[in-house]
């Protein structure tokens, strides 16, 4: 049976390689995020999951990018950066969709959606689902 922090640097490492790496100028985390980070950043976390044959989770890669600021009426605005966020979509999903492993297999369960976090910048998420092969079942 794998837990979530397995689950977590599974994932991590489908998309740790260079062409994602290099969309970035700060690292992919498991878990959370430095506080008050300015870098592009990308965040892997889980809820947990299912402990049954087909052991299952939900995981989150949460992409971060810096605002960009836009005056628009006369006011200053904080922008998502919609061109930076949707490269970093491009390049990651194609990563971890539809990835047969000895242990796992995982795939893209909800592609790239925007999120305002609750300090007012904007990240990526997305959603991917993952069954772990469970060989601990010695009954089946």
């Amino acid at each position: 049976m794998k837990n979530g922090f397995e689950v977590v640097n599974d994932v991590r490492a489908l998309i740790n390689v260079q062409p994602v790496l290099g969309l970035i100028t700060g690292a992919i985390y498991p878990g959370q995020r430095p506080s008050n980070s300015t870098k592009s950043d990308i965040v892997v976390r889980t809820n947990g999951g299912t402990n049954s044959q087909d052991q299952a989770f939900y995981v989150y890669i949460n992409c971060y990018y810096p605002s960009i600021s836009s005056t628009i009426d006369g006011k200053l605005q904080s922008l998502p950066d919609y061109a930076k966020l949707s490269t970093l979509a491009k390049a990651i999903e194609p990563l971890v969709d539809s990835q047969f492993k000895a242990t796992f297999r995982c795939w893209v369960d909800e592609t790239a959606n925007l999120v305002q976090d609750s300090d007012g910048s904007f990240f990526i998420s997305i959603r991917v689902r993952y069954q772990s092969i469970q060989e601990n079942y010695k009954n089946i």
